[in-house]
């Protein structure tokens, strides 16, 4: 199935992802990530139906931000892209958010934070979609939670545009 599928509006798409000190070493950042995020934007835009006003990216550090805009295609370019701090009180159809944290060690940072967490997960009113690294969230109790209701709730575990599944 095509999404969004406004019958399961939760996605998860699972991303092992290499996180890095952003250059200006006061933040982290992930481009792995940040690519699948604009490949998410780019097929809600061309193939969802969405528009750019429908659509916020959300991610808990400022690096993110920066390297997720870096990729943004300029005529995409008016899509909200802001930290879960910067998001607090905001809503849209659809949030497309990127937890930037991928290592061996299962080092959450900022996604332990409860309050972030709670925020980063209730922007959407119709739609959410979480690209993270399922091994390094399993580390903290209530990613855990989080992940093994997708599963349990039979949720989407991947995302696919221009092809529909059998």
């Amino acid at each position: 199935m095509l999404w969004p599928d406004w019958d399961a509006p939760l996605a998860f798409l699972p991303v092992e992802g290499e996180e890095l000190l952003s250059p200006d070493g006061a933040s982290k950042e992930n481009s792995v990530e940040a690519a699948w995020v604009v490949k998410i934007l780019m097929g809600l835009i061309e193939e969802g139906g969405l528009e750019f006003p429908d659509i916020g990216i959300v991610t808990p550090y400022a690096g993110q931000v920066r390297a997720i805009r870096d990729m943004i295609p300029e005529s995409m370019q008016d899509v909200e892209v802001r930290t879960v701090d910067g998001y607090q009180g905001r809503e849209k159809d659809v949030i497309i958010f990127s937890s930037v944290r991928s290592n061996p060690d299962g080092n959450v940072g900022f996604l332990s934070d409860g309050r972030r967490l709670n925020v980063a997960l209730t922007r959407s009113r119709r739609g959410l979609i979480v690209v993270g690294d399922p091994d390094t969230l399993r580390h903290d109790d209530n990613w855990r939670a989080w992940i093994d209701h997708i599963g349990v709730a039979n949720l989407r575990h991947g995302i696919s545009w221009g092809q529909r599944e059998a």
